[in-house]
């Protein structure tokens, strides 16, 4: 699996021979986009800079869209949603936050919360089971570095990728960690990648050019 960074929170993820993408901005969005055919697309909140749908159509790629809270099953991908109203950009939103099986990793992907608390006993159990977390640690109203950390540290994720911060809130999360930041134009990871338990790594991803 390779995990591409375009923008602020603004991913692609390509495994054997599908792509998900995760939060394009749209055409009325102050933020750079990127079109590439999907074979899903993800939005953790309805809002101008996360879901421009339109750009993941590409060739004979129509994705399938998903932007709310549910069970799906998409080209043998298991996803589960999970989400509540909580303060973005000055308005109650519903924000979606996802969990998925890629190529034998189970990932967790956090929408721009500011809070924990509202999710269900059944939303923690599934986030537990994560390897990988993708996370906001700043920026509006979502989580600061400090507030991500010990929202974090409840799982005991293996890795972490943060995004929707700037280099300060970057190296303020790993001060409040106490690890190191590897930075990564893209990341690549295979099962033997996960780090064993006990040990934790942070990427902080590039945007691609």
């Amino acid at each position: 699996m390779i995990i591409t960074r375009y923008e602020n929170y603004f991913l692609k993820f390509s495994f054997s021979d599908k792509i998900i993408g995760l939060n394009p901005p749209s055409k009325d969005s102050k933020l750079k986009t990127s079109k590439f055919g999907s074979d899903v697309v993800l939005s953790n909140v309805f809002h101008k800079d996360f879901n421009g749908f339109e750009f993941m159509s590409f060739g004979d790629r129509e994705p399938f869209v998903i932007k709310g809270p549910g069970e799906y099953e998409v080209s043998d991908v298991f996803i589960k949603a999970y989400g509540f109203v909580s303060k973005f950009d000055g308005e109650d939103k519903i924000i979606t936050s996802y969990t998925m099986l890629l190529d034998g990793i189970n990932i967790a992907i956090f929408g721009p919360i500011s809070s924990g608390d509202k999710f269900s006993n059944e939303a923690y159990e599934e986030f537990s089971k994560s390897d990988v977390f993708i996370l906001p640690i700043g920026g509006g109203d979502a989580f600061s570095p400090k507030d991500a950390w010990k929202f974090v540290k409840q799982f005991g994720p293996k890795i972490i990728i943060p995004v929707f911060g700037t280099k300060e809130d970057v190296e303020e999360f790993k001060t409040n960690v106490g690890v190191d930041v590897l930075v990564e134009e893209k990341l690549t990871l295979k099962q033997k990648d996960i780090p064993e338990e006990g040990i934790l790594k942070i990427y902080d991803l590039k945007l691609a050019k």
